[in-house]
């Protein structure tokens, strides 16, 4: 740097400059600047020359920065360029890795409040799910950017030795998604959980075939659900035997969801799997009063959240629905209560159990298909638009009247014919 200058500036000067407010810009020497804007703003300024070339990086504002105060940082920073350092550069890229140093914790943050907004409630609700469990206890406190895919491969292969292959799997597409959001925002140059195969964490299941409770297995099963410690899981079970939907459904849905007075669970879209497919705004499930029973009664239980079925254990601020993968366990727990050579069944099962209980009380295949929300294939598909919503509540009501004389020990119910001789 030039030979230093002698300090021009007063105090007295900066106070006159102010109460005018006249836009200046007034050395102090060595490249220290007092600047005020039109607007008011006041600040000091280092001006040097770094390469040849005339740069330029702000200190502060005043009065933050008074003038003994400037004149000291002023003095520091001119000691960096003697030394070869960019000082305004540096600033630069100290700002950009502020802007970019963020935790998991608030790149799951960020990636909720930008993208889950885009994504299908259904889509949505597992996805964050997942993230809350799994991965913001695990690594939320780490720099996003300096996550590894040791780091990844050692949280999805833990969870796919506690929980399940699937757990895991589903762990990893939810956490591509969040890293992936990182590396749009230029926070992150490497996709972690993308690096790690799922071959590499755990051999995949075989494909499993379906399991229909029916008979005295079902009977057996329903008898035996007051025994599932938390009430709320029996009533979960009960709800999916009750209804044939999925197990997401189930977990995603929304007391707003249920309309009491007309005896319906509207479940939107956005919440349904194969919404693609759909014709209308919504899934409408006519309830029989074995499942409004069943929903007054877990209303009592849970009705202060929004959620059918909230949490059992809370593990965040935000209030949030039960885990799937947790329901599961205890759900298989139970299952071993009864016994060996007991099927060992998965949600999904359930919903194959409803399936094929409306194919024993002989109800006619589309109206079946329809209660599950399948479309059938080829040209009825295309050509039979009908809700069939009476014979759904139809089918609904016998299927709940069968399962309950299947608890209580009595005869099962048929399907009443009519007169065509259809179910």
């Amino acid at each position: 740097m030039a030979k230093r200058q002698s300090k021009t500036l007063t105090d007295g000067d900066l106070r006159r400059w102010i109460a005018a407010k006249t836009p200046v810009a007034k050395t102090d020497g060595d490249g220290l600047t007092f600047t005020l804007s039109a607007n008011g703003t006041a600040a000091w300024v280092l001006r040097y020359r770094y390469g040849g070339r005339a740069r330029e990086v702000t200190i502060g504002r005043y009065p933050d920065f008074g003038l003994a105060k400037a004149r000291v940082e002023a003095a520091k920073l001119r000691v960096r360029v003697e030394a070869g350092d960019d000082v305004a550069a540096s600033k630069q890229r100290a700002r950009v890795e502020s802007a970019t140093a963020l935790t998991v914790r608030q790149l799951v943050a960020d990636f909720e409040a930008k993208v889950v907004p885009l994504l299908a409630d259904s889509t949505a609700f597992q996805t964050m799910n997942y993230l809350r469990t799994d991965l913001v206890p695990s690594l939320g406190s780490r720099l996003a950017r300096d996550v590894t895919d040791d780091e990844a491969a050692h949280l999805l292969t833990s969870i796919a030795e506690s929980r399940s292959y699937w757990a895991a799997s589903n762990l990893r597409k939810a956490a591509i998604a969040v890293f992936r959001h990182g590396r749009a925002r230029r926070i992150l140059k490497t996709n972690p959980f993308r690096e790690v195969e799922m071959r590499a964490v755990a051999v995949r299941p075989e494909h499993r075939k379906r399991v229909a409770l029916k008979g005295a297995r079902l009977a057996d099963f329903l008898k035996g659900l007051d025994q599932l410690p938390d009430p709320r899981d029996a009533a979960l079970v009960e709800l999916l035997l009750l209804t044939g939907v999925r197990i997401g459904e189930a977990l995603s849905a929304e007391w707003v969801d249920i309309d009491f007075d007309a005896t319906e669970w509207r479940i939107p879209q956005a919440k349904i799997k194969t919404r693609k497919r759909m014709r209308a705004e919504a899934f409408v499930i006519p309830l029989p009063p074995a499942a409004i029973t069943l929903l007054e009664r877990l209303r009592n239980m849970t009705g202060h959240s929004k959620w059918l079925f909230p949490a059992i254990v809370e593990r965040s601020s935000e209030p949030r629905s039960m885990d799937q993968e947790r329901a599961l366990d205890r759900l298989k727990e139970f299952v071993n209560t009864l016994g060996k050579d007991f099927p060992r069944i998965t949600f999904h099962d359930l919903r194959s159990t409803f399936r094929s209980g409306l194919t024993a009380l002989d109800v006619r295949i589309e109206v079946a298909e329809r209660c599950l929300n399948h479309q059938l294939g080829g040209l009825p598909g295309i050509y039979d638009v009908d809700d069939k919503y009476d014979e759904r509540k139809l089918a609904l009501a016998q299927w709940a009247a069968h399962l309950d004389a299947l608890r209580l020990g009595g005869n099962v119910v048929t399907l009443q014919r009519r007169r065509d001789g259809a179910g």
